[in-house]
């Protein structure tokens, strides 16, 4: 048995088979957005009020509302992003945003989500790189002939290798509908697609969603714009956070008895009351009408631990890790494979995608390889007089300089990818925080072995630092200063929401480890007070290591102890930019 879905494409009429006991692509029941929301889902303003719909699958459905009107809102959650959402949200049967849906899932957000300084081949191949499954060859891989086809598609051929910086607005769109795509397999979430596109991309694009539709991709698209809903194969009416009215175009023209949707929808918006009186119920209207009702309102399937716990005993209890990760399962679905901390190859596609990026920012390239040696040789011409003060605060500086260099650099990696848009995106994928963390400290680490190869060499040669120990340890020491001020900076922009705060951040947490770390006053002659809170900032240990290096020429315990703390401060500041960066935000 089969239920026919009509759908219009161009001046004809397309009816396409869908099987009826397919479950929807998303249901939703009674579900309730606070945007502002705590972590708990406590506090902020109620966004979307008890909407409850179902989404078929193989359908394009149309999320029509006016701006403010909480669409966003709705797509946000059905990806898994939004905090504070109650009720019961389901995607093919998964509670939304579960990890299995992230190589099923494509959300593209209103801006064009994806890398400028990156080519458009190189933005899908990343992309790629992150929903590719461990056999790389096998049935779903993307392979490049397939990056080929994808671009042939969506008919970027012959802007493959033009930097996405250099292309249109529509071009741009287009590149991040085909990153949505690499994931979207099952369901493409689309918010505002066709905003600011002329009529030629607009039309080129709804047929592409026609295309995707027919086989067999659920398209979830937004718009306020109510010429579009026509195109739609449904339409799910949102007002003030409501849900006005779901259904067929046809239904809402038949309910409301108007000949034009903008009108019709202006009819919902201002009588709802006297629609609802008359006994009309779109999308359930019978007579003519009656074919095209929707399916009823599933019940929201059990939890997968009770459903396991009704058939009976199991060999062994489930660990509380394994009931976490299958709540919010289909009954009888086993739950997700737990996810690693970090996945090399996904660690590895961040890290050659962030060194491709600096290697087009010459300006950041400059800044973080030359800056520290330029001051260093400011230093040693200011005394150039008095040598002994040179070989005094030369060692501790060359660690500091690093360190603030790498921490002015990427505190604000975060808040770029955040303000793109392309985070909001990363976090619909099977990307973890940990890859993208770490792909980021390893992309940084290759330019701070440089950074303190330059700043080391010219300190020891050309400037004349007195250096008892060895040479190659105090390069080491360098690099791991700056490996410090990358995963330091690094927590300073996942903990950041904004620019303005990132920059009130920077001085709060470099200019009292400054003072404090005895450069500026030998430590023993502090107030005790000062000194114990020296010894809990990460820039002591680093003044304290180099001052070693340059003074002793075997490694004690105390040098010992300071590049453990050092390296220890380091991997828990990544660890805290893990923690701090969630997938789901208020």
């Amino acid at each position: 048995m089969h239920s026919e879905i009509e759908t219009s494409l161009g001046d004809g009429r397309l009816t396409l088979p869908v099987p009826a006991a397919a479950p929807p692509a998303v249901t939703a029941i009674d579900v309730r957005v606070r945007r502002g929301a705590r972590r708990r889902g406590r506090g902020g303003l109620e966004i979307i009020h008890g909407v409850s719909f179902v989404v078929p699958r193989g359908s394009v459905t149309g999320v029509i509302g006016p701006s403010g009107g909480g669409k966003t809102t709705l797509l946000r959650a059905i990806v898994g992003v939004q905090n504070g959402v109650e009720g019961d949200l389901r995607v093919h049967g998964y509670a939304a945003g579960d990890a299995c849906l992230r190589r099923r899932v494509g959300y593209a957000t209103q801006a064009a989500s994806v890398y400028a300084d990156l080519t458009v081949r190189e933005n899908l191949r990343y992309f790629a790189a992150l929903v590719q499954p461990a056999d790389r060859h096998g049935a779903g891989a993307w392979t490049a002939e397939r990056l080929d086809a994808l671009l042939a598609h969506v008919g970027l051929s012959d802007q493959a290798t033009i930097l996405v910086d250099q292309l249109s607005g529509g071009q741009r769109s287009r590149v991040s509908l085909a990153a949505a795509m690499i994931s979207g397999t099952d369901l493409l979430v689309l918010d505002e697609p066709t905003v600011g596109a002329d009529p030629l991309l607009r039309r080129r694009l709804w047929r592409d969603f026609r295309r995707m539709a027919a086989e067999g991709t659920t398209i979830l698209v937004s718009s306020h714009v109510m010429d579009e809903a026509n195109r739609c194969d449904r339409l799910l009416l949102l007002y003030e956070g409501r849900l006005l009215a779901q259904g067929t175009p046809a239904q809402l023209l038949a309910t409301t008895d108007c000949g034009d949707l903008e009108e019709g929808f202006l009819r919902l918006v201002e009588h709802p009351r006297r629609l609802a009186d008359s006994g009309i119920d779109l999308g359930r209207r019978r007579g003519a009408g009656a074919e095209h009702e929707p399916p009823p309102m599933p019940v929201a399937p059990p939890r997968a631990d009770l459903a396991v716990a009704a058939a009976g005993p199991a060999e062994r209890p489930a660990s509380w890790r394994e009931r976490r990760r299958s709540r919010g399962h289909p009954p009888h679905v086993a739950a997700c494979p737990p996810a690693h901390p970090i996945d090399p190859s996904r660690t590895g596609a961040t890290a050659e995608r962030v060194l491709r990026q600096l290697s087009r920012d010459r300006r950041t390239l400059a800044l973080v390889l030359l800056l520290p040696p330029v001051l260093l040789l400011t230093l040693r011409l200011l005394f150039h007089r008095s040598p002994a003060t040179f070989d005094r605060a030369g060692p501790a500086l060359l660690g500091i300089f690093p360190l603030m260099t790498m921490f002015f650099v990427t505190s604000v990696a975060m808040l770029r990818e955040r303000t793109s848009g392309t985070l909001e995106r990363l976090l619909t994928t099977p990307v973890g925080r940990g890859d993208l963390l770490v792909g980021y400290g390893l992309a940084f680490a290759v330019i701070a072995a440089a950074q303190a190869a330059l700043a080391t060499a010219l300190t020891v040669g050309p400037l004349g630092l007195t250096v008892r120990g060895s040479a190659a340890l105090l390069f080491v020491a360098a690099i791991l200063s700056s490996l410090l001020g990358t995963a330091l900076g690094l927590w300073m922009s996942a903990f950041a929401r904004t620019e303005f705060e990132a920059v009130q951040l920077i001085p709060a947490a470099l200019i009292p480890q400054f003072m404090l770390c005895g450069i500026l006053v030998p430590r023993h002659t502090m107030l005790p007070a000062l000194d114990r809170l020296a010894t809990v900032m990460p820039m002591t240990y680093v003044v304290d290591a180099m001052a070693r290096l340059t003074t002793m020429r075997n490694v004690d315990r105390w040098l010992a102890r300071d590049i453990t703390i050092v390296t220890g401060c380091t991997l828990a500041a990544l660890g805290l930019a893990a923690v701090t960066l969630r997938r789901r935000h208020p």
